[in-house]
């Protein structure tokens, strides 16, 4: 007990004197707050460095300008030819073989439902040694 009490007084006296050490040195003073016009000639600087060069700026604007200018001249598509570019993409993506158009498409879906309707089907037994040799020689290719 004597010794945590002589430890405890110990501590005490390093805490007072280390509160007694000498202030810490004040902060440096701050920079005197810019004016407007320095904080638009940064701010330029700034911008201009970054850009590369304000004259390739200057000149991708006037492209811009005159991009928009000449795509305002061309004509807007009408009604009619929107129309007629749809119908000219549905004839695409009918089937190439059947010319008809989609009237014949359905006309040749309904054929060849119908012949697959016809072909009988097959029931495969599995659990016979021959079928569960030729199920592992084809897993095995």
């Amino acid at each position: 007990m004597n010794k945590l009490i002589v430890a405890l007084i110990a501590g005490v006296f390093a805490t007072v004197a280390a509160a007694q050490t000498a202030a810490p040195a004040p902060a440096a003073a701050a920079p005197a707050p810019l004016t407007t016009k320095e904080k638009q000639q940064a701010v330029q600087a700034t911008t201009q460095a970054g850009s590369g060069s304000s004259a390739s700026t200057q000149k991708t604007a006037a492209e811009g300008a005159k991009n928009t200018a000449v795509s305002k001249t061309v004509a807007k598509e009408t009604t009619a030819s929107k129309n007629a570019a749809i119908k000219a993409s549905e004839k695409s993506m009918v089937n190439p073989n059947n010319p008809t158009g989609t009237a014949g498409t359905a006309v040749m879906q309904k054929e060849t439902t119908a012949a697959s309707k016809e072909v009988p089907k097959t029931k495969t037994n599995l659990n016979t040694p021959e079928a569960q040799k030729a199920l592992e020689k084809a897993a095995t290719k």
